[in-house]
C-alpha cells in the first residue's frame, strides 16, 4: 500500500536540514563511542568475542569455513571480519570498530525509517531510545554477529517503508537483499521473512476501491522474495556449502531440545528484559498509538516486537543478546509515544480546555516517558563506566599474566587447544580450526566430546593448551606427563606447555 508518494527532489533549501538527518545522529553516536566508550582495550566485552575473531583468523590464512572450521553461525561475518585482517591486520579494535560501523547503520536506518513513518521528532526521540537500551552500547563494540543482523534488518525495514511511500522497485530489492544479508550474519532475524511479506500482501490487497488484478497484487511480493531466495539460498548456500547447512541447523536444534540445568541459559526472555520494562511501557503506549491513528508503516514494528517476544517466550536456551529482537522494535514504537506525548503537551498548553479524554493519554505518555528518564539514562551511563569482572571470568591483572606466560613461548608455538580463544588470538597464534568454537551450546549439543578434544590434540601435538572455561578432567589427565601446567588459578585457568618445549 503506497500510501503517498515520495518527493522526487529535495529543495535547496531544505537539503542542509536532510542532510544533517542522514549524517548527524549516526555520527553522533560513533564519536561518543569512540571518545567515551571505555572497553576498546579491554581484553574481552565477552568471552563470545573470542571464537568469532579465531574463525576469521583462520579463514584469513586459508583454512575453510565448515569443512575444516567448525561453526554455527552463518558465514558472512567470518568472511567479512577475515577480508579486513588480510587489510588492515587481525587486531580488536578493528574488529569491534566494524561492529560499531553496523551499529551506526542501525541508527540511522532506524532514523529514516521513524521520520517516513512518524516524523522527526520520532525519529531523535527513537534514536536516543535506541542507545538507552540495555547492552546497546557494549553490544554495538563488540566483536559479535548480532549487531550487524540487526542494523540489516532494519534496513531492510527502511527500504519496505520507502517503497510503501510510493518508492520504485529498488527499494523492494534493496529491503530482500538487506534481510538476505542479515540472515547470512546471523539467523536469527528469520521470523521477519513471513512479517514482511504479509506487510507486502496487506498493501496490494487492502486498498478499497483499487482495480487491479491478481497477478499485479502479487507482483511485489515475488520480486521481493525473488531477492530473498538468491541471497539466502543461493548465495548463502554458495558461502556454506552442505557442510555449512548441517552445522547451522543441528547444532541448534539440538540445544534447544537439551537440557540446560544451570547458567545463564536457563533463563527465560522475561529475565532479560527486566532491565527493558520501562521502555516496553512506552512502547505499549506507541502501539495503541500505532492502531488508532492506523499509521501503517509502524505496525512492520509492532508485528516484529510481538512475534519476537512470543517466540522468544517459548525458546530454550534464550541468550541475553537475544532481548534485541524485542527491545529494537520496542524503542521504535516507543519513540512514536514520546512524540505524541509531546503533540498533546504542546495542544494542553495552548487549550486546555479542549481536551476532553485526550488527558487519559497525555498522562499515561508522560508516565511512561518518566519512568524511562528515571530507569534507563544511568543505567546506560554505567555501560561507560570501567566494569568489574564478570563472575566466572579471569580478572585483567591475571589475564596479562596469562598473556605473558603465552608470549614467551609463543615463537615456538604452531598450535593451541584452548576453550578461551581470545588468548591464542591475542598472542598470534591459531587453534586447531575443529576447536575454533569450544561452546557450552556444542556441548549440550552433542557436537563436542572431551574425548573428541583429546583426538585432535594428539592428532595437531599442540605446544600449549589453555583450559579456563570448562571443567575438561580427561583432557587433563590425558595431558599429564606429556604437559606441565606453568600458570595456573584454582577454579578459572591452567595453562600447560608441550614438556619438550621446557627442556
Amino acid at each position: 500500500m503506497k500510501t503517498e508518494s515520495l518527493s522526487r527532489s529535495i529543495p535547496w533549501s531544505r537539503l542542509p536540514a536532510e542532510l544533517a538527518w542522514h549524517i548527524l545522529p549516526p555520527l553522533a553516536y560513533l564519536l561518543l563511542m569512540l571518545r567515551w566508550f571505555p572497553h576498546w582495550n579491554a581484553f574481552w566485552i565477552y568471552s563470545d568475542e573470542g571464537y568469532n575473531v579465531m574463525k576469521a583468523l583462520l579463514v584469513s590464512r586459508g583454512y575453510a569455513l565448515y569443512s575444516q572450521i567448525w561453526s554455527d553461525q552463518p558465514p558472512l561475518f567470518t568472511h567479512l571480519l577475515a577480508a579486513l585482517y588480510r587489510v588492515n591486520g587481525p587486531t580488536m579494535f578493528a574488529s569491534r570498530l566494524l561492529v560499531l560501523l553496523f551499529s551506526c547503520l542501525l541508527i540511522w536506518a532506524a532514523v529514516q525509517y521513524l521520520r517516513l513513518a512518524w516524523g522527526d521528532a520520532a525519529a531523535l526521540a527513537g534514536a536516543l531510545l535506541v542507545v538507552l537500551l540495555p547492552f546497546f552500547p557494549s553490544l554495538s563494540a563488540s566483536a559479535l554477529v548480532g549487531q550487524p543482523s540487526l542494523a540489516l534488518a532494519v534496513v531492510s525495514l527502511l527500504a519496505l517503508a520507502s517503497w510503501h511511500r510510493g518508492g520504485s522497485r529498488l527499494y523492494l530489492i534493496l529491503s530482500a537483499a538487506a534481510l538476505g544479508m542479515s540472515l547470512l550474519f546471523k539467523l536469527f532475524t528469520i521470523f521477519l521473512v513471513p512479517i514482511f511479506a504479509a506487510g507486502l500482501l496487506a498493501g496490494e490487497f487492502f486498498p478499497l476501491g483499487v482495480q487491479r488484478d491478481l497477478v499485479s497484487r502479487i507482483r511485489p511480493l515475488l520480486l521481493w522474495a525473488l531477492v530473498l531466495v538468491i541471497f539466502t539460498l543461493v548465495l548463502g548456500f554458495a558461502m556454506t556449502g552442505l557442510d555449512g547447512v548441517a552445522q547451522l541447523i543441528q547444532p541448534h536444534v539440538a540445544a534447544s531440545q537439551a537440557d540446560f540445568s544451570s547458567g545463564t541459559q536457563n533463563y527465560p526472555i522475561a529475565f532479560y528484559l527486566r532491565d527493558s520494562w520501562s521502555i516496553l511501557l512506552l512502547a505499549g503506549v506507541g502501539a495503541v498509538y500505532t492502531v488508532v491513528q492506523r499509521r501503517w508503516l509502524m505496525f512492520y514494528s509492532l508485528a516484529w516486537m510481538s512475534a519476537a517476544g512470543l517466540i522468544l517466550f517459548n525458546l530454550r536456551p534464550v541468550w541475553f543478546h537475544h532481548q534485541m529482537l524485542v527491545t529494537i522494535p520496542a524503542a521504535l514504537l516507543a519513540g512514536g509515544a514520546v512524540a505524541e506525548t509531546g503533540r498533546l503537551l504542546l495542544q494542553t498548553l495552548r487549550a486546555p480546555a479542549g481536551m476532553g479524554a485526550k488527558w487519559i493519554w497525555l498522562a499515561s505518555g508522560l508516565a511512561a516517558i518518566t519512568l524511562v528518564l528515571a530507569t534507563r539514562p544511568m543505567k546506560a551511563i554505567d555501560q561507560f563506566q570501567l566494569p568489574e569482572s564478570a563472575p566466572g571470568e579471569v580478572r585483567a591483572p591475571f589475564e596479562e599474566r596469562v598473556m605473558r606466560k603465552i608470549n614467551q613461548y609463543a615463537d615456538q608455538t604452531a598450535w593451541m587447544v584452548t576453550d578461551l580463544p581470545m588468548f591464542a588470538f591475542r598472542a598470534g597464534i591459531l587453534v586447531p580450526p575443529e576447536l575454533a568454537v569450544i561452546s557450552g551450546k556444542r556441548f549440550a549439543a552433542g557436537e563436542l566430546s572431551e574425548q573428541e578434544i583429546i583426538d585432535i590434540v594428539e592428532q595437531y601435538q599442540p605446544e600449549q593448551v589453555l583450559v579456563g572455561r570448562f571443567d575438561l578432567p580427561l583432557l587433563e589427565q590425558h595431558l599429564a606427563g606429556s604437559y606441565l601446567p606453568i600458570l595456573e588459578r584454582e577454579g578459572e585457568l591452567r595453562l600447560y606447555v608441550r614438556a619438550d618445549l621446557l627442556r
